[in-house]
């Protein structure tokens, strides 16, 4: 038996599924954590360090009643990247997250799709009234989806990676 976590919500778009993590989209996101395609978030890491924070990912529905979302497609299932409010201390404010795992991915609007339902998922039934996300400033893919989103650049706030980071802030009524 594969276990796997109870009670999360599943959130359906019209092209992509995003549920919880499970064991078997591992292998995926190994190869997309040990990649040069995370070295704006930090990579790359070596493989143990990747298996630490997928299980990272899983801890935090544990911890704090949310987490990531696996971001699969609709028609087939197989996972393409992760997205979804992230605290790592009860005293922070919840970041937003997303990313997909693959080039062949890229340019589709997937992310943008997965970014949208999970904020309104978040700012809906989860309750959260604001969240931040902190973006390499060479990620333009990822500005453009903090932007889609109303995020507001917020360059007063500490710059918890260095220069290279621009934080946002997103809030129910600027993200629905």
């Amino acid at each position: 038996m594969t276990p796997a976590l109870a009670h999360t919500p599943v959130l359906e778009t019209a092209r992509l599924v995003l549920r919880a993590p499970v064991a078997d989209d591992l292998p995926a996101f190994l190869a997309y954590a040990t990649s040069a395609r995370t070295r704006f978030v930090g990579g790359p890491k070596t493989a143990a360090q990747a298996v630490e924070k997928f299980a990272g990912m899983i801890g935090q529905w544990v911890l704090r009643g949310y987490g990531r979302f696996t971001i699969t497609r609709r028609d087939g299932g197989a996972a393409i990247g992760h997205v979804g409010p992230l605290m790592m201390a009860p005293a922070e404010m919840p970041e937003f997250t997303w990313s997909l795992w693959g080039a062949d991915v890229e340019g589709q609007g997937l992310g943008r799709e997965a970014a949208h339902a999970m904020a309104a998922w978040a700012f809906g039934p989860l309750g959260l009234a604001q969240a931040s996300t902190i973006i390499h400033d060479g990620n333009a893919a990822s500005h453009r989806i903090a932007a889609s989103l109303g995020g507001v650049a917020r360059p007063d706030w500490p710059a918890h990676f260095g220069a290279d980071f621009t934080t946002y802030h997103f809030t129910k009524d600027a993200a629905l």
